[in-house]
């Protein structure tokens, strides 16, 4: 049949037509390098388009990296239907990769490892969780700031630098690895007074006290 021939013609429009905008799923991902961006391949029916660009949340100033995977679904899409000009939006929810939450008030994302990061804006809670050997780090040159009127942690707290505090000190509990609630390698200073039990470090007194190589009481 003739190129020429307006059924051929035709065909070839609603081909072009058809391929304007398809649906299918990632099949493989190339996650490029300095001098290539990453690209995806998408399985539309018995149909692979070769190595196309996908859109992420943002490329220009600001910039993030959250690659697809393969078996995400996907939308192509097609300037004058040709495939070979396609780009790739990822981020269609499917039956095998369901949304993490359905509930209108939370923005989530959940990780392949099982990690979650959630903010509930009707109960304004913020909450990340991590897998069993998760570590999180937060680096921050000039100073970091918690203004929150009360913190807890439920482990352990090393500070390597020094620990200054302004409203007071407060505990009680068995230091781990101490002899008691507290215990500190090296001399203490204080402007004020020392108090153990009712007996004042600055202010007791010793009974029996006499000259020569006696000894006093216990302090009162």
């Amino acid at each position: 049949m003739s190129p020429n021939d307006p059924t051929t013609a035709i065909s070839e429009l609603q081909r072009l037509l058809h391929n304007i905008v398809r649906v299918g799923v990632i099949s493989a991902v190339d996650h490029g390098g300095p001098d290539q961006p990453a690209r995806v391949r998408v399985s539309i029916g018995d149909l692979t388009t070769d190595w196309r660009p996908y859109h992420e949340c943002r490329a220009g100033g600001t910039t993030t990296w959250n690659p697809p995977t393969v078996g995400e679904q996907a939308t192509v899409l097609s300037p004058s239907g040709d495939l070979g000009a396609a780009v790739v939006l990822v981020g269609l929810n499917s039956t095998q990769h369901p949304a993490p939450s359905n509930n209108p008030s939370q923005t989530v994302t959940r990780y392949p490892d099982g990690a979650v990061v959630q903010y509930d804006h009707a109960a304004h809670a913020l909450v990340a969780t991590l897998p069993a050997g998760g570590t999180a780090t937060l680096t921050a040159p000039g100073s970091v700031t918690i203004d929150s009127p009360q913190t807890t942690m439920t482990g352990h707290c090393l500070v390597k630098g020094t620990l200054t505090y302004q409203g007071g000190m407060k505990g009680s509990g068995m230091a781990q690895g101490a002899t008691g609630a507290a215990q500190i390698d090296g001399d203490v200073h204080t402007t004020g007074d020392v108090v153990a039990g009712s007996i004042s470090l600055q202010g007791h007194k010793h009974p029996g006290v006499q000259t020569g190589g006696g000894t006093t009481g216990v302090p009162q």
